[in-house]
């Protein structure tokens, strides 16, 4: 997901934030498998794949 991520941070001028959720209980409690996960203000957007109709729709809003 992140190289999906890419042209949308460059174009966009978006920042991303990595985060592991090996050793972190509460994260690896919410995500599990589901990763990579993309989320908002602690809002799901995406699971596994990036969605780019949904980032386009929230990097217009």
């Amino acid at each position: 997901m992140e190289d999906e991520l890419r042209p949308f941070i460059e174009k966009y001028n978006i920042s991303v934030k990595r985060q592991y959720i090996d050793n972190e209980p509460e994260l690896e409690q919410r995500y599990g498998s589901k990763v990579p996960v993309l989320t908002l203000d602690g809002k799901t957007l995406c699971e596994y794949f990036l969605d780019p109709e949904c980032l386009i729709t929230l990097i217009e809003k």
